[in-house]
């Protein structure tokens, strides 16, 4: 009597699928695996032929490319940024301003006619917005410092207080 796996007179248990097939006997072909791509057989002709179905599109591997930026907008930005930066050296940055203006309108100009070829079209935005900021302040120190020396001019007192009498 044996207690191993195998029956010793050769029989098959019952329970077991065999492990070998008999000599002369042909294998048994293996389920299809729904995982794996079907081929077809020789002599048929391709899916799309045989169904009149196209063969799905096929997506690109790795990162879609963009567009290089426009130098123009990347000079914008830096501009405007330095400018407003600036303004608090008695307003000297602030003659930057029109120059981010100018340079941003012409750099979103470039990015629209380009048709997709060039980017940075938020960076010349950015930088067109700093310029009107930029330049609205520039108008308005220039007005102030227009008003300070007319004050200034018109002034009778030649740096001397003297309080009205009444």
């Amino acid at each position: 009597m044996t207690t191993g796996p195998e029956n010793p007179y050769g029989e098959q248990d019952p329970g077991r699928p065999p492990t070998h097939q008999p000599y002369g006997q042909p294998h048994p072909q293996p389920p299809p695996n729904p995982y794996q791509p079907q081929q077809q057989p020789y002599g048929q002709p391709p899916y799309a032929q045989q169904y009149g179905q196209p063969y799905p599109p096929q997506q690109a591997y790795g990162h879609p490319v963009t567009p290089p930026t426009d130098g123009l907008a990347i000079g914008a930005m830096i501009t405007g940024i330095a400018g407003l930066v600036m303004a608090c050296a008695y307003g000297v940055g602030l003659l930057a301003s029109p120059v981010a203006l100018v340079l941003g309108r012409i750099s979103m100009n470039r990015i629209d006619r380009s048709g997709g070829r060039l980017g940075g079209r938020g960076m010349a935005l950015a930088g067109f917005i700093l310029g009107i900021i930029g330049s609205v302040l520039l108008v308005l120190a220039i007005a102030g410092l227009i008003a300070l020396i007319i004050v200034a001019a018109n002034d009778d007192s030649n740096g001397t207080f003297s309080p009205a009498i009444g």
